[in-house]
């Protein structure tokens, strides 16, 4: 019989091989059975025809559904920024099982590592995917790592939302959603932000606050979306 520490060891190593298969397998289950619309797409794809990186920033709540829109669009290639908290292995696993990478780290808190990797990967022509108020909120905060990646890089950050005409909420601090199968889906993409290289720390201050109304503003859209 296993002792305690070890019959710990072998559930956390369990849960760290069986859930990104899982979660995988569902996201692309999803993907497929929902009736995918994409509004206002020209604000990313005008970039990415030109081959220039961008970074396309959500609200945490949102996370379920991101990768799908990069399968959808196959000729990009992504990195997500996941933390280092201890669901960040199971997330980096699924998201290599669909296709994509990881850059392990955060956007504040110890971030400079992760920072100058985001940077590289930019300058590489990858696309980034970061949820501003993960991993732990507050929610709809966006942080202020975001801006110094936009500044640093020179590349757009393009505010994204996907809802569903049916989802479940769930009660988590993120109001995390989950579309039912089936349902129809739209992901809102909003006009690009540009963050100058030089400028005080007053207007870096207004444009975190500008991220936020923007990623608000198109996460309210996606969500009114099937209403009519």
């Amino acid at each position: 019989m296993l002792g305690k520490k070890a019959r710990k060891r072998f559930e956390k190593k369990l849960k760290v091989t069986v859930a990104p298969f899982l979660m995988s397998v569902i996201i692309r289950s999803l993907s497929f059975s929902l009736k995918i619309t994409e509004y206002n797409p020209e604000s990313v794809t005008q970039f990415w025809r030109n081959e220039k990186s961008v970074i396309v920033a959500f609200w945490h709540g949102r996370l379920l559904m991101v990768a799908p829109i990069f399968i959808r669009h196959r000729k990009r290639n992504a990195y997500a920024l996941v933390s280092h908290h201890n669901d960040g292995e199971i997330i980096t696993r699924c998201v290599r099982r669909l296709g994509y990478d990881t850059i392990r780290g955060s956007t504040s808190k110890g971030g400079f590592s992760a920072l100058r990797k985001m940077i590289r990967a930019l300058n590489d022509g990858s696309d980034l995917v970061i949820a501003p108020d993960g991993p732990r909120g507050p929610r709809g905060k966006a942080q202020r790592g975001v801006i110094d990646l936009a500044r640093l890089s020179g590349a757009p950050i393009i505010p994204m939302a996907f809802s569903s005409s049916k989802k479940k909420v769930l009660k988590t601090w993120d109001a995390f959603i989950v579309p039912i199968p089936f349902s129809k889906g739209v992901y809102v993409w909003g006009d690009p932000i540009f963050v100058d290289h030089d400028a005080d720390e007053e207007y870096f201050e207004s444009q975190r606050l500008f991220l936020e109304e923007k990623i608000t503003e198109v996460t309210n859209l996606a969500d009114g979306f099937f209403d009519n």
